[in-house]
């Protein structure tokens, strides 16, 4: 995959999770408002910079349940980052 495709995958997921944050705050989503919004942050910095450390694997690994979409995709998006 090249970082191209990278940027672009990882743009859909901010907006999936910008998306889910608006859920939160509506009251239809229990997902963690916090976790959320730390993750929409390792977004944004690993889509500029290389080789940093995601912690967001690790929050969805240890509470989120293993079904969910959204946290599949981010998931998988991490793994992508450890490639590039």
């Amino acid at each position: 995959m090249s970082i191209e495709e990278y940027k672009k995958r990882n743009s859909l997921l901010q907006e999936k999770i910008i998306a889910e944050i608006e859920e939160v705050k509506r009251g239809k989503s229990a997902k963690n408002m916090l976790q959320l919004q730390g993750i929409l942050e390792e977004l944004k910095n690993s889509s500029v910079k290389k080789n940093i450390s995601l912690y967001y694997p690790r929050v969805i690994v240890d509470s989120w349940d293993y079904s969910d979409q959204l946290g599949i995709e981010l998931m998988e998006l991490a793994a992508l980052y450890e490639k590039i």
